[in-house]
């Protein structure tokens, strides 16, 4: 189909007029539609219609010049390209109009030489040109838009959420309600799976406008897998099913992905296996393809999570990894969902260099397979899959009583607080570290302040520093404090190879409580006397994480006692190995003056009667006025903070209280996600996103 361009021409010369006309009814491809004007004003008219490709306008119209009629022409908002046409050549002219706006400019003598013909198409690709990037700036706003949009539906559901949840967490802690526990319990479930589909939503539309970048590491493919192992068979066996981790192949002792998104994959793959199926057992497997390095082709790591659920019928499965949509059949009637989960595995497989495939048989079970690219493979030795030993459960307990100071290093949240939950049983105080640099800031920070660390167990693998960086750093700075490796690696030799690095002892994962305990007993200053009781059937009880924050005293000594199926060993204090710990008062925790500044009254309120209850003094301001005026001549140790509030940007607010009070800790508590960029220059401290437990108010408040 031959392409028209409409032409409008305004010419006030009708000899002109029919010169262009003539010529263009020559041209077979492109063909012309040309409308003929003769002022300005009926120019403007005609183009309001939106109606024409291209604008042929003569320099001279009476008492007017195209100067005049493209300021006209702006004025009126309409765009389109104009070629300027002039009874004579002037470069001054031709300078003028061009700055004027017009897209070219041509003497009326060209009009019928192929000079003519390439500025009309010069002019249209320009029109094209411009057309997307227009278009391209309106998608990019719409991007933008939407981006604020779920920014801001964020913050306003996790308001009410944080009261919510906040509100429920009190109650159930308070033993006057013991009567509607249950009740208590599912309220604050369903707001934790409110929150759950709140982050699915903001995950995939972060994925769906490719913010969502990856962090390569190098990961110890056994370690992660005996933490991933760890974490999910507690929830196959509350249902009464086994979880089994197997490999068909010898695997890599080290792969380069990203292991937050690899482990989310996983974890959400097994969760949805062990959610639908009510008898059996769920099998991760994992399998190297086999691969030549000299082919150039990237090798290969497969992983299958195979369940004998309930399984799925064909015609179920077309749509099962598009975003938005669900299963129409039992398993979202009972389960429910945003169905956002198996999508959002798609796009972090696909990032991670694979693809993700389902079968299926109704009544028989389901298997997800999916591979990753692990990076390059030919310097990495191919071992035997080793999980370690896993411990049955048994009625055993220990009986344990020691206190001291505890710092917990590992790169896995959930891992750091399950070895936290094993360590709390006893009567020590807890402090976290995510990496060797972390720990190192604590256990310098720890002696600075008089409050040296009894132990630290060190995970090996980490990112940024490593146990062993960090162990060789922390030597570096006169630190002889007891370190225990904590590794999922069993090769032959490792145990000699880490105490030959410095560490004092070495304990593998998954942890067994039992060698735990009595590296506790060896390392720590005895307490008071406390059940270190089945991990099994404590873990809902595992403590949030507190990074290191000061005490001003230390912890008492007493004896240790240790009981494990009716034999009681006792060992006495005098028989530990390190003994150099003052014998001081029980630590008073150090109450702080606290400023809040919040505008919506629910959420302030929770955030007053969390810090009332972990023991410190709050201040309550509802905007950024009102907080500037209360921190003038005030000594506040801490400020906790909204970034939405009705008079102030949060950030401009930030940076204000920081010139006013330089001392005073600043944290961000919001529903939006802050942006480090900005904390890192005005000197926030710290953020939390909403909702936020009381737990977590003590991990940056004390």
């Amino acid at each position: 189909m031959t392409e028209v361009i409409k032409i409008l021409l305004v010419e006030d010369d009708e000899d002109d007029y029919f010169l262009t006309s003539d010529y263009l009814a020559q041209c077979e491809s492109p063909s012309f539609e040309l409308t003929w004007v003769t002022n300005s004003l009926d120019a403007v008219e005609a183009l309001k219609t939106n109606n024409f490709d291209l604008c042929l306008l003569d320099y001279l119209l009476g008492a007017e010049n195209a100067i005049d009629v493209l300021g006209l022409l702006k004025s009126n908002q309409i765009s389109l390209p104009v070629v300027i046409l002039t009874g004579q050549s002037d470069s001054a002219v031709d300078e003028m109009v061009m700055r004027a706006g017009a897209a070219d400019y041509l003497q009326k003598s060209e009009i019928e030489t192929p000079r003519f013909m390439r500025t009309i198409r010069y002019a249209m690709v320009r029109r094209d040109i411009e057309n997307e990037r227009i278009e391209r700036n309106k998608v990019e706003q719409k991007n933008k838009a939407k981006d604020k949009f779920l920014a801001h539906l964020g913050h306003e559901l996790r308001t009410p959420l944080t009261s919510i949840l906040g509100y429920t967490e009190l109650l159930i802690d308070d033993a006057r309600n013991s009567a509607f526990q249950q009740e208590l319990s599912i309220i604050h479930s369903n707001g934790k799976h409110l929150l759950s589909l709140l982050n699915d939503l903001l995950d995939m539309s972060r994925i769906m406008a490719e913010k969502l970048e990856l962090n390569i590491q190098d990961v110890n493919l056994s370690a992660f897998l005996t933490d991933i192992h760890s974490l999910m068979r507690l929830n196959a066996k509350d249902k009464g099913l086994s979880l089994n981790v197997v490999s068909k192949t010898k695997i890599p002792e080290f792969i380069q992905t990203d292991p937050t998104r690899l482990r989310q994959v996983l974890l959400n793959l097994i969760s949805n296996a062990v959610k639908f199926t009510d008898k059996g057992s769920i099998t991760l497997t994992i399998e190297l393809d086999e691969y030549t390095p000299q082919d150039g082709s990237p090798p290969l790591l497969r992983f299958s999570v195979d369940d004998t659920g309930i399984g799925m019928a064909p015609d179920k499965l077309k749509n099962i990894f598009q975003p938005f949509e669900q299963i129409e059949d039992v398993m979202r009637a009972n389960h429910g969902g945003a169905g956002l989960g198996l999508a959002i595995c798609n796009e972090l497989v696909s990032k991670l260099g694979g693809d993700i495939a389902v079968t299926s048989r109704l009544g028989e079970g389901s298997t997800f397979t999916f591979d990753i690219n692990p990076g390059e493979l030919s310097s990495q030795p191919l071992v035997d899959l080793q999980l370690g030993q896993i411990q049955p459960v048994e009625s055993s307990s220990i009986d344990l009583c020691v206190t001291g100071r505890v710092l917990i290093v590992d790169d896995l949240r959930e891992i750091r607080r399950l070895t936290g939950h094993l360590v709390s049983q006893s009567q020590a105080d807890i402090s976290y570290a995510e990496n060797g640099v972390k720990a190192l800031e604590a256990v310098l920070e720890a002696d600075e302040h008089n409050q040296p660390f009894d132990l630290v167990l060190m995970d090996i693998h980490m990112p940024v520093m490593n146990g062993i960086e960090a162990l060789h750093a922390i030597r570096r700075h006169g630190q002889d404090i007891p370190v225990i490796a904590v590794t999922a690696a069993s090769r032959k030799g490792l145990r000699e190879s880490l105490i030959r690095e410095g560490f004092n002892d070495v304990i593998g994962k998954p942890i067994d409580r039992f060698a735990l305990a009595n590296l506790l007993s060896q390392y720590l200053p005895p307490g008071n006397y406390v059940t270190f009781t089945n991990v099994e059937s404590q873990v809902a009880d595992m403590p949030m994480e507190k990074p290191y924050a000061p005490e001003e005293n230390k912890m008492p000594k007493s004896n240790l006692y240790l009981e494990n199926i009716g034999e009681t060993t006792v060992q006495s204090s005098d028989n530990k190995p390190n003994d150099t710990h003052p014998e001081n008062g029980e630590a008073a925790p150090k109450h702080k003056r606290i400023l809040v500044i919040e505008d919506d009254e629910d959420a302030a309120e929770l955030l007053q009667l969390f810090l009332t209850h972990l023991g410190h003094a709050v201040t309550t301001e509802y905007c950024g006025a009102d907080a500037l005026n209360t921190a003038e001549g005030q000594n506040f140790d801490h400020i906790l903070m909204d970034l939405t509030l009705p008079d102030y940007n949060g950030y401009d607010l930030a940076a204000e209280l920081k010139q006013k009070l330089p001392d005073a800790v600043l944290t961000i508590v919001s529903g939006h996600e802050a942006d480090t960029d900005a904390m890192s220059s005005i000197g926030i401290d710290s953020a939390l996103l909403k909702p936020v437990s009381k737990d977590d108010l003590a991990s940056v408040v004390g």
